[in-house]
């Protein structure tokens, strides 16, 4: 398991709240999947350990809300889609 995997297990079971965790995203040192070189979709690997690819996993199997989803990503980014530039 992850960090990653263990925040969100702890937004959803209610022993962190969304800002706690969101405080913790804020903080962590997300690692990048390597780009996907002559792989099919249909293929995917398991989400990389401590990256994003983990909160997108979770929302997908309906484990986070829209709010959720985009505090943490947010948080994650530290607000940079909403920076100009």
């Amino acid at each position: 398991m992850s960090e990653v995997t263990d925040l969100l297990t702890a937004l959803r079971t209610g022993s962190m709240t969304l800002e706690q965790v969101a405080g913790r995203f804020r903080r962590l040192t997300w690692r990048h999947p390597a780009p996907r070189q002559g792989r099919a979709l249909a293929d995917p690997e398991p989400p990389l350990p401590d990256s994003f690819e983990e909160v997108v996993m979770a929302y997908s199997r309906h484990e986070l809300t829209d709010e959720q989803y985009e505090a943490l990503l947010r948080a994650a980014t530290n607000g940079a889609e909403n920076k100009p530039g």
